[in-house]
């Protein structure tokens, strides 16, 4: 019985550690690692200066489930997709451990720091105007984990007029 056992969990040890190591498909999401941040930035300031509007950088990774999950809720709920649509130019900035945009980064005033996900608002010449943590936007209500709609409205029409 014995035997019969042993070469079947080995084969069980190499099928899971092979799952583990593989090209398993990443997180979907809007952050690619595979782009330069700066960039990336670059690129939305000269759309921004267009438009005349002001950037609202997002920092995260898609790793991460609160970034997952305020990305839902941007684009889930009519009002702030509206706002972000007609007001900013959004851009979702990589931090991750394949990509974490160190010049961007230090351009921004490493809002990293702040945790994942955070705000930078840039005036259309790349002028940091606030940095925010999100956590202050969290719904509360443990039955509904996420970000508050509301909260977030407020504050996307708060910074607005930073061109």
């Amino acid at each position: 019985m014995r035997r019969m056992i042993a070469p079947w969990a080995a084969a069980l040890a190499v099928a899971a550690t092979s799952a583990l190591g593989s090209d398993a498909p990443k997180q979907a999401g809007p952050y690619d690692p595979s782009l330069d941040g700066w960039k990336q930035l670059q690129g939305a300031a000269q759309k921004a200066r267009a438009d005349s509007r002001p950037l609202l950088v997002v920092v995260g990774g898609n790793w991460c489930k609160w970034c997952r999950a305020l990305d839902r809720v941007m684009d889930e709920n009519a009002e702030l997709k509206g706002e972000l649509a007609a007001r900013y130019e959004v851009v979702h900035l990589n931090w991750s451990k394949d990509n974490n945009n160190t010049k961007a980064m230090k351009r921004l005033g490493h809002p990293e720091k702040l945790g994942f996900p955070a705000f930078v608002v840039l005036s259309a010449k790349l002028e940091v105007v606030h940095t925010q943590a999100s956590d202050s936007f969290e719904n509360p209500d443990p039955e509904h984990p996420g970000y508050d709609a509301a909260k977030l409205l407020a504050f996307f029409k708060r910074w607005e007029a930073a061109k």
